[in-house]
């Protein structure tokens, strides 16, 4: 189950999870049992020591969204 730090808000990070039959739920995790270096953005997986960030799933969905975003800003320049 992939889950995607949406925001955070007050103590908790809200989390976008996406479920293995493919259903988007939201989730509050309190911010004590998250990575002190977690952001908007990060990928997260559960494992046996608690939540990780997946580090290459971020990088690779963070550089995704730039080529679309500046794909879409090539066109306005057009």
């Amino acid at each position: 189950m992939m889950m995607i730090v949406d925001r955070f808000e007050a103590d908790y990070a809200v989390l976008e999870v996406q479920t293995d039959a493919g259903e988007l739920l939201y989730k509050n995790l309190p911010l004590d049992w998250l990575p002190d270096d977690i952001a908007e953005g990060d990928v997260l997986r559960k494992g046996a020591e608690g939540y990780v960030i997946d580090r290459a799933e971020t990088d690779k969905r963070r550089n995704a969204a730039n080529l679309k975003l500046q794909a879409l800003l090539l066109r306005e320049d057009a």
